[in-house]
């Protein structure tokens, strides 16, 4: 695996960790700014944040990171454990799924718990005894096995089990109806065998020096009698975990922690740590937003020695809108439009050469609160300034950036934004304000749901225009706006309503005068009725794209539909268009391509091709006339962490395709990239160059013009490989024609238009 060096204030991104790694086209972006715990294996130390991994060298300072694009077999992990005595750390997800690292971070996979029907898969705590590791869940308790790697066994509980300790022959197992104990002669797998000891609730309980102890709701507890289970109050403060470092043993709440004397008293340290270890001198420390520290304890004092570690990462895994900007820097909203519930915390971010900023937050949160700076649903970068940005909400109104720090805030109190609950005592934190985007004049729209002037326009000169259309009067959930190549705005209505709004979308076209409109054309389409009569009933609408053809394209829970002329859309026999696939098994039948299949997104690549994004299906790459299916990503065969994608985003200069989620955020690099205007020689690059012997992926040459002719020869001018690009950008197994792995040597890549009037050559080496 690949290791990163860097001065301990930590500077650096997810990295590809095998070359030889069947994922290693892909990379998977956690965020690691939350760190939950932390355990050393060896030189190591592995921690836990956002449900991720990463490890820090104590002894080279180097950090690596840890996917599903090199060694995990899953995301969203639940908790880390190491088994000493056979060196090994076992990795427990939140679904289930268990991971077995030995110490050349070789993974074992068991995924029988999490191919196991259970009512309820939930997990509260992990506990490693001997050659076991016991997960107590709320449908029992599950036992590890991780010398033979195995299920050994599971034990049925009918509530919820929230910690276990093993002692001597017993079981004992802390649940939501009191402690059971089981003897491990008896046969547990029958919950007759399983006896009471006490009704009292505990979340943990523990063994430590010849002592037993519990966590409950609020305090810490020796236990006097594991025959009954009476306790004794140590502490009486709620704690969330505990750890016995060097024979002493350590409580955390997360604002504090606490060390307990051999008399039972306590020192306490008001450090915000949710965890401690210890290894080569130094207590290392989750915690939380300011990552992995460490740290030396004398008496009641503590300093820290090592600074944060914490890996250039997303500030969190809230990835659920994703724009690419001309110049191919990645811009990221977290937040969702949703009526069930408005609760992520404000998140906008940028990713550029391979390192991802956060916008601040400080400001905001400062001005507006906590509980307000929520739900960043769309942000669009100034075609002036790249250091300047807007962002709306789904919570309140409009957010003004320049470089990556508010600098306003725009609501009911000043802007034409207006409120939904204009009476409420806070009536600014119901200004649901989404869909930013500039036109081709440099003014800002955005929509204002929810109220009967949905459409306002920040102008160029800092003036407002508001635009009253009655089709979309009091709508409440109009989303995205999309300029076409006329000028026009195509903007969805996302969901229908049980209060008579419809998903659909709303055609506008101003004639190019904003403030005057009488000549206004325009109208809001939610009969979905394809060219064969078939009509749909539609309850969502999430995109619409325009690909590089000029057809529009429509996103829909029943499936796609799309436009070879939109500028007919205010005709009034317009109607959708659904591609009809042939089946080829000589029926002469074709299918609707993706009916009945819920698009959240559609992204255009450099060869027109469609990346579409499903609410359950993962990612779809059809091909530029929608005939071909090219890829199916999903959960299963991919390290996408969801196959509900809200948002993909393409890197026109690379061909990286960006998938955001509500968890995370991945990509994928493609072969397909956007096209140059015309053929240079110096914008024409070979990737990688030298192809070395450790390089298994494709050679890659892009700058190319859409349509390109590349021809590959080698220093003796003979043919080694030809064809035309997708967009700007070809790739190249580098096989010969006969299928054999090209040697060492010089080639040349020659490159002409579809025309053959302009063309170009690139040297290149591979060595073996």
């Amino acid at each position: 695996m690949r290791k990163l060096f860097f001065s301990l204030l930590l500077i650096f991104t997810v990295v590809y960790a095998n070359a030889d790694n069947e994922y290693s086209q892909w990379t998977v972006f956690p965020a690691y700014h939350n760190a939950t715990k932390c355990i050393n294996v060896g030189t190591k130390i592995y921690v836990i944040s956002d449900g991720g991994l990463y490890s820090y060298d104590y002894e080279d300072n180097s950090v690596e990171t840890y996917t599903t694009a090199n060694v995990l077999s899953d995301n969203s992990i639940f908790d880390i454990l190491y088994c000493q005595d056979y060196n090994v750390m076992v990795i427990v997800y939140n679904n289930g799924n268990i991971d077995v690292m030995d110490k050349n971070e070789d993974v074992y996979n068991i995924s029988d718990l999490k191919l196991k029907t259970l009512s309820d898969k939930t997990i509260n705590s992990c506990y490693a005894k001997d050659n076991y590791v016991y997960i107590s869940m709320n449908s029992g308790i599950v036992v590890v096995d991780v010398n033979k790697l195995v299920i050994a066994n599971f034990y049925s509980f009918d509530f919820n089990v929230t910690s276990v300790m093993v002692d001597n022959n017993y079981i004992y197992a802390s649940t939501t109806d009191g402690v059971y104990c089981g003897n491990n002669d008896d046969n547990l797998l029958d919950f007759n065998n399983w006896n009471k000891v006490t009704s009292t609730y505990f979340k943990r309980i523990f063994s430590f020096n010849d002592g037993y102890y519990a966590l409950a709701r609020k305090g810490l507890y020796s236990v006097t009698s594991l025959t009954d289970f009476s306790i004794k109050t140590l502490l009486s403060e709620s704690y969330s975990e505990y750890n016995i470092i060097n024979n002493e043993l350590y409580v955390f709440n997360g604002s504090f922690f606490k060390k307990m004397n051999e008399d039972l008293s306590f020192n306490t340290y008001n450090d915000s740590i949710n965890y401690i270890d210890y290894a080569n001198g130094t207590y290392w420390a989750a915690c939380g937003e300011n990552g992995l520290r460490g740290y030396s304890i004398n008496g009641e004092e503590t300093s820290v020695t090592v600074g944060s570690v914490i890996p250039n990462s997303p500030i969190r895994n809230y990835s659920t809108f994703l724009r690419m900007t001309e110049n191919n820097r990645l811009l990221i909203a977290g937040g969702i439009f949703s009526f069930a519930g408005l609760d992520f915390p404000g998140t906008l971010m940028k990713y550029e050469d391979s390192k991802f900023t956060n916008f601040d937050e400080e400001i905001p949160i400062a001005e507006l609160g906590e509980n307000l700076y929520y739900d960043i649903t769309d942000i669009v970068e100034d075609p002036n300034d790249t250091e300047h940005h807007f962002a709306g909400s789904a919570r309140d109104g409009i957010y003004e950036y320049r470089n990556y720090k508010m600098v306003n805030h725009y609501d009911c109190y000043n802007s034409p934004l207006e409120s939904i609950l204009p009476d409420n005592a806070r009536p600014n934190y119901f200004v649901r304000t989404t869909g930013v985007e500039y036109d081709s004049k440099h003014n800002l729209w955005m929509l204002n749901n929810q109220k009967d002037t949905i459409i306002h326009v920040l102008k160029d000169n800092g003036s407002w225009v508001s635009l009253y259309y009655d089709e979309i009067a009091k709508n409440p959930s109009m989303d995205h706006i999309l300029f076409d190549k006329n000028g026009w705005a195509w903007i969805n209505s996302r969901r229908r309503t049980s209060d008579g709004f419809y998903a659909g979308v709303f055609v506008l076209n101003t004639n190019g005068t904003l403030e005057n409109t009488d000549d206004d054309k325009q109208v809001f389409l939610s009969n979905f009725t394809n060219q064969d009569g078939t009509s749909y009933s539609v309850d969502f609408l999430k995109c619409i794209t325009q690909d590089l053809n000029g057809y529009m394209w429509f996103g829909t829970d029943k499936g796609l539909f799309m436009t070879s002329n939109p500028s007919s859309v205010f005709n009034d026999d317009f109607r959708f268009y659904q591609v009809k696939v042939p089946r080829n098994d000589g029926s002469n039948l074709a299918d609707y391509l993706l009916s009945g299949v819920s698009i959240n997104c559609i992204t255009i690549d450099g060869g027109n091709r469609k990346w579409i994004g499903t609410a359950d299906n993962g990612v779809y790459l059809i091909s530029s006339d929608g005939l071909e299916q090219i890829e199916h990503f999903t959960t299963e065969n991919s390290p996408l962490i969801t196959d509900n994608i809200s948002s993909i985003a393409i890197n026109g200069s690379t061909g990286e395709v960006f998938f955001g989620s509500e968890v995370g955020l991945v990509s994928y690099r493609s072969d397909a990239a956007s096209s140059s205007e015309t053929l240079e020689k110096d914008n024409v690059k070979v990737y990688p160059n030298p192809v070395t012997p450790d390089f298994t992926g494709n050679i890659k040459i892009s700058g190319l013009v859409s349509g390109a002719n590349v021809k590959i020869v080698n220093a003796a001018g003979h043919l080694i490989n030809e064809g035309t690009s997708s967009g700007g950008m070809y790739t190249w197994n580098g096989k010969n024609k006969g299928g054999k792995k090209c040697g060492s040597g010089i080639y040349y890549v020659l490159v002409s238009d579809s025309e053959g009037k302009t063309g170009v050559a690139q040297k290149f080496a591979i060595i073996k």
